[in-house]
C-alpha cells in the first residue's frame, strides 16, 4: 500500500515539475555554451521561470505569458550595459521556438536562432 502511494504522489507531482520550453541556456553556438566566462557574458541567453539573463541585461523579475506565437515576457527591475537607460528599468520581450531553435526579440534588438546548450 505504501508503495502504490508513493507512485501515485511521484506521478502527481511530476508534470507539475516540468519546465516550461524557454527555461533554460541558449546561444548561438553551442561552442559558446562551454567557453570562458567572458566570453559566456556576452553570448549566453539564461532564462528561469522568473528572470532572465542576457547579454544586453539582466532582470531579476519577468513575468511568462503565452501568446499565438511564443511567449510575451513582462521583464522588471533590470539592469544593464545601456547608460540611457535609467535603471532599474522594464522591457516586453518576445520568445518564439521553432523546433530546437529559440529567438529573442524586442524593439531594436532580434537574437537571431538559439540553440539549447
Amino acid at each position: 500500500m505504501w508503495r502504490l502511494a508513493m507512485a501515485m504522489s511521484a506521478f502527481a507531482v511530476g508534470p507539475a515539475l516540468a519546465a516550461a520550453p524557454y527555461v533554460g541556456t541558449w546561444s548561438s553556438d553551442r561552442l559558446n555554451c562551454s567557453a570562458t566566462a567572458e566570453v559566456q557574458r556576452e553570448a549566453i541567453f539564461t532564462v528561469d521561470q522568473a528572470s532572465l539573463s542576457l547579454p544586453e541585461f539582466g532582470c531579476e523579475h519577468a513575468t511568462f505569458r503565452k501568446s499565438p506565437t511564443g511567449w510575451v515576457v513582462q521583464a522588471s527591475q533590470c539592469y544593464g550595459a545601456d547608460p540611457s537607460l535609467e535603471e532599474p528599468f522594464s522591457r516586453v520581450i518576445h520568445i518564439v521556438r521553432h523546433g530546437e531553435t529559440m529567438r529573442f526579440t524586442w524593439p531594436g534588438f532580434d537574437s537571431g536562432p538559439l540553440v539549447r546548450c
